[in-house]
C-alpha cells in the first residue's frame, strides 16, 4: 500500500527474543551445560561489576576449556522449545503486510541458530543483536552491539529503544518504508525503553507473568506527559496473534 506521499506503507511488529520467540534464555541455557561447580560466585559477579556480555565471554571461555564444542552449544540452543504458538504467530503476520524485526540481547550465533532449525528465519527483515561467531578453536566469541552512554534505562551494550529509533528512521530515508502500526512484543526490562518511545500509532506488547509490564507501568507513572501506545498483554503466540488483529 502507499501512502498519499508515494511512501510504502507497512505494519511493523519487534521482537524480543528470549522468553518472547525462544521459550527459554538462550544464554542461561548455554551457561548450564557448565558442572554447576564452575558457576561461582566470583563468575555470577561479573554481571553486577562488567555487564552481562563479559560475563558470557567468560561463560563461553569456560565452555571452550571444558571440552565443548560448537556443535554441544548449537544442540542445545536447537532444543530450546517455541514460546507456544509463536511461530505460527510470526508466519500469519508475514504474510499480511507485516515487517518482522528482532532486537534482543541474546546474540547473533544463537538467534539464527534457533531460526534457521524452526524455519523462521525467511520471516525476519532484520535481527540486531550482540554479534558473536566461533573462532578457528571452537571458542564462541560475543561482542557488544555497541556501547552507549545516552540512555539510562537500558544497559551499555544494547539501547533498544536507540535501535528502534534508527530503523525507523532508515526505512524512512533509505527505503521509503512508512509503518502505519508498530507492535513492539518483549519480556523484560530491557523492553521497556523502546516502548516508552512508541506514539499514538504504537502498541507495546508485554509478557504476561515477566517482569516488563509492571516495569513499564512504573515507568509510565513517572512520566510527565501521557502515554499514547496501547498496552496488549500476552500469554502465548495464538492470544498475541488474536489481540493484534483485532487492532488491524
Amino acid at each position: 500500500m502507499m501512502s498519499s506521499r508515494g511512501r510504502i506503507m507497512r505494519r511493523l511488529a519487534v521482537f524480543d527474543f528470549d522468553h518472547t520467540i525462544s521459550e527459554h534464555n538462550t544464554d542461561i541455557v548455554v551457561r548450564d551445560l557448565l558442572d554447576q561447580n564452575l558457576i561461582t560466585p566470583e563468575l555470577k559477579s561479573i554481571v553486577r561489576s562488567c555487564g552481562w556480555i563479559p560475563f558470557m565471554q567468560r561463560v563461553c571461555r569456560l565452555l571452550h576449556q571444558n571440552g565443548f564444542t560448537p556443535s554441544d552449544i548449537m544442540s542445545a540452543i536447537r532444543g530450546i522449545p517455541e514460546v507456544p504458538g509463536i511461530k505460527a504467530c510470526i508466519a500469519e503476520m508475514a504474510r499480511n503486510n507485516f515487517h518482522i524485526i528482532i532486537i534482543s540481547d541474546s546474540n547473533s550465533e544463537f538467534i539464527k541458530t534457533w531460526n534457521e532449525f524452526n524455519d523462521i528465519e525467511k520471516y525476519i527483515h532484520t535481527t540486531f543483536t550482540n554479534p558473536a561467531k566461533f573462532n578457528s578453536n571452537g571458542l564462541l566469541e560475543v561482542h557488544p552491539f555497541h556501547n552507549q552512554t545516552e540512555c539510562n534505562i537500558s544497559s551499555k551494550n544494547l539501547c533498544k529503544g536507540k535501535i528502534l529509533e534508527d530503523f525507523l528512521e532508515k526505512q524512512f530515508n533509505e527505503a521509503d518504508t512508512e509503518y502505519e502500526k508498530i507492535f513492539y512484543i518483549g519480556d523484560g526490562k530491557n523492553d521497556v525503553c523502546p516502548m516508552l518511545r512508541l506514539t499514538d500509532n504504537g502498541y507495546a506488547c508485554p509478557r504476561d507473568g515477566y517482569s516488563c509490564y509492571d516495569e513499564l507501568n512504573a515507568a509510565i507513572s513517572k512520566r510527565s506527559e501521557p502515554y499514547d501506545a496501547k498496552i496488549l498483554r500476552w500469554r502465548n503466540g495464538s492470544h498475541l496473534t488474536n489481540l493484534i488483529w483485532r487492532e488491524l
